[in-house]
């Protein structure tokens, strides 16, 4: 197709690829096409809010022409497994459209927060002077809101990457808590389920499920490291157990002493691999960006360093009195080194960070 000086491209954007229920393949590009694959998913899934996003896309194209601006309409998804795979998906296709229509700015039509997530992928390829955001209107009768509740908890089931949360999760924690309670640990079962749960929720609310998965299919390098850093993560848990246990869970200064001085080097190993698999990563990358991973090293080091030799004079000394043990700190100069080593640290950052601007 050839292409004007300027160009408008009215995008409709499908984060999870609902269109691919409706055995539609994108990128849908053109008025007629749209047309027709809009008429065909309204038609299996009326009630859809993609739909809504479809025909208000189709409006504006039209819109447009009527004012006499040159424009072009194009129907575009990610994956339905979301995240960094979407954003991918979306970019190629992104980048097909523009190619074939020539546009040289767009005007986006979502109908979520999740599809205005694409934003700045989308901006990164064209000048976006638009973004339509569909809201469809509920009425709120007690009847419409069971309607919709449905409507969600059938999209959670149906779903892939919302049922492995609120499908997936639920279930594990539910044999969780029945295999504790068949077991000797049955007084623990609530506990560790608990525990889990908030666990999991931590880990989805941060995103760092999915930082995990996207650093998993970076290379074999970080599967192998991952899997030994989980193995000694596992390890590192069952000796802060053994080591709480030890001494009854106690809190006072010796018995935390104990700890760090029993769990520290365990809790090293588990952390060692992840680094040293993301530092071979970026050196056969010939990345300059490797001194980070030489900084963090260093870090850990003199973290390592100032928690033994902390936990060695406590437990030297025999007491709990925290000015005599303030005192002991002093007279080893601990505190010192520590504030040397992180003016060391810091400085070098400084100077790697400044190096590393100028090389990019």
């Amino acid at each position: 197709m050839s292409s004007s000086a300027e160009r408008t491209l009215v995008l409709a954007v499908d984060y999870d690829n609902d269109l691919q229920k409706a055995g539609l393949s994108t990128p849908i590009i053109g008025y007629d096409n749209c047309m027709e694959a809009a008429q065909k998913y309204v038609l299996m899934y009326p009630s859809d809010a993609d739909s809504n996003t479809l025909f208000t896309a189709l409006k504006i194209y039209r819109e447009l022409k009527e004012e006499g601006i040159d424009a072009e309409i194009s129907f575009v998804a990610g994956d339905e497994k979301g995240g960094s795979k979407a954003g991918l998906a979306l970019k190629k296709q992104v980048e097909t459209v523009i190619n074939y229509t020539g546009s040289t700015s767009a005007i986006l039509v979502v109908d979520s927060a999740e599809d205005e997530a694409v934003t700045p992928v989308i901006a990164s390829l064209i000048k976006i002077v638009g973004v339509e955001k569909v809201v469809v209107e509920q009425m709120r009768g007690v009847e419409e809101t069971y309607v919709l509740f449905g409507r969600y908890l059938r999209k959670a089931i149906e779903e892939p990457r919302f049922a492995r949360f609120f499908l997936g999760l639920p279930g594990a924690l539910i044999i969780t808590y029945v295999a504790l309670s068949i077991s000797p640990y049955s007084g623990y079962a609530w506990s560790i389920t608990l525990a889990l749960l908030g666990l999991a929720l931590v880990l989805k609310g941060f995103g760092i499920t999915d930082s995990i998965a996207s650093w998993w299919r970076t290379s074999p390098i970080t599967k192998v490291s991952l899997t030994l850093s989980i193995l000694a993560t596992v390890l590192t848990l069952t000796m802060l157990y053994s080591s709480l246990y030890s001494r009854g869970f106690s809190l006072d200064v010796i018995s935390i002493a104990t700890y760090i001085r029993d769990v520290m080097p365990y809790a090293l190993v588990a952390i060692i691999p992840i680094i040293a698999g993301k530092m071979a990563y970026r050196f056969l990358k010939k990345s300059f960006k490797v001194w980070r991973e030489f900084i963090t090293f260093a870090v850990l080091g003199v973290a390592y360093q100032f928690s033994m030799n902390m936990s060695k004079i406590i437990l030297t000394a025999d007491t709990d009195d925290l000015r005599e043990i303030l005192r002991l700190f002093n007279e080893n100069y601990l505190l010192q080194t520590l504030a040397l080593y992180i003016a060391i640290l810091m400085t070098l950052s400084v100077v790697f960070y400044a190096i590393e601007k100028e090389v990019i």
